[in-house]
């Protein structure tokens, strides 16, 4: 719409200029008034480029995605916990299976033990064995995955508090140059339209 009113002015120029051609006395104003209105009109390439960078400064905000990068790191670091989580509690369940003798769940080595028999005392001690140091190692993973998200949940926190703030910042400052540009741009058309009837005043 805005558009539409600048290339008016284009046109009101074209029309002052066309009739200062066949116009004896009035011709040296119409030509200036048609050319305050030309300069008008070629002005819109400008602002239209200025709104467009206002406008790209606020679709960063807009669309955040720095902020979604953080979001899918923490999901991405929790599916890590979860999934060393369960496979801490199969490696204990195992054990506990293995010390009992007793097959809580079904699976492939409780029909396998039911088909071919019961492993040697050596045999179930090793895997116990070699169990239980998996079970420690998971433990210290979890801890180790534990910590770490709490400290990535610490330190998102405060990037993203930094981001609101720099946020607030950008956006007034993107804001306030916006309306002195739009200030402006209504000064420039007042000064246009005096320019011309000052031009149409002299005929």
């Amino acid at each position: 719409r805005l558009y539409g009113v600048y290339k008016v002015h284009g046109n009101y120029g074209r029309v002052f200029s066309e009739w200062s051609a066949i116009e004896k006395e009035m011709g040296d104003g119409l030509q200036s008034a048609g050319h305050h209105m030309d300069v008008y009109a070629s002005s819109i390439d400008d602002i239209l480029e200025d709104e467009e960078h206002y406008a790209d400064q606020l679709k960063e905000y807009f669309y955040a995605e720095a902020l979604r990068a953080v979001c899918r790191k923490h999901e991405l670091m929790q599916y890590d916990l979860e999934m060393a989580a369960q496979d801490l509690a199969s490696k204990k369940q195992q054990c506990e299976e293995l010390a009992t003798g007793t097959v809580r769940t079904f699976s492939l080595k409780g029909m396998t033990t039911k088909l071919f028999g019961q492993e040697t005392p050596e045999q179930r001690e090793a895997r116990i064995k070699v169990l239980e140091e998996q079970i420690n190692e998971g433990e210290q993973q979890l801890k180790s995955k534990n910590l770490e998200g709490r400290e990535f949940v610490k330190n998102a926190w405060a990037d993203i508090e930094r981001f609101k703030e720099q946020k607030n910042r950008d956006l007034k400052e993107a804001l306030i140059s916006y309306a002195v540009m739009q200030i402006s741009m209504c000064k420039k058309g007042i000064q246009v339209w005096t320019n011309a009837k000052e031009c149409f005043s002299k005929m």
